[in-house]
């Protein structure tokens, strides 16, 4: 077991040797890390549906924030919705009535859990899984 600590401690040392060092931004290790704020390194966030949001192009300054998403530049981006939300349409009312003249997949609520609607190219036969 002395081994495999001692091992680990050489592997995370070389690591950080390796990467340049630590960053001045570093977090003491008693607080919980929620949000963090970096710039020309890249930030993610961890998303309750096990996905993980990131900024699409470096350099960029971020802030993350675990279960909501990151800022990049000032863009949002958001993890996804993983149930549905009031207001949200149907998916059985989205098949009927909304796809006249929408050409971008669009959410809907399928029961209690979270669907996605396509709408064809004339407004007609939507399918919505």
């Amino acid at each position: 077991m002395k081994c495999l600590k001692l091992w680990l401690w050489a592997c995370a040392v070389s690591l950080v040797v390796g990467c340049g060092g630590v960053p001045a931004e570093t977090v003491d290790e008693g607080e919980a890390l929620t949000s963090s704020s970096e710039e020309m390194v890249g930030c993610f966030a961890n998303c309750p549906d096990g996905s993980t949001v990131t900024c699409p192009t470096m350099p960029a300054t971020c802030t993350a924030t675990n279960g909501s998403g990151v800022v990049c530049d000032g863009v949002n981006y958001r993890c996804p919705a993983t149930a549905c939300r009031p207001g949200m349409p149907t998916c059985a009312f989205a098949r009927t009535t909304i796809c006249l003249g929408v050409t971008e997949p669009f959410p809907c609520c399928n029961g209690t859990s979270l669907g996605e609607c396509t709408c064809r190219g004339d407004g007609s036969n939507p399918r919505c899984i």
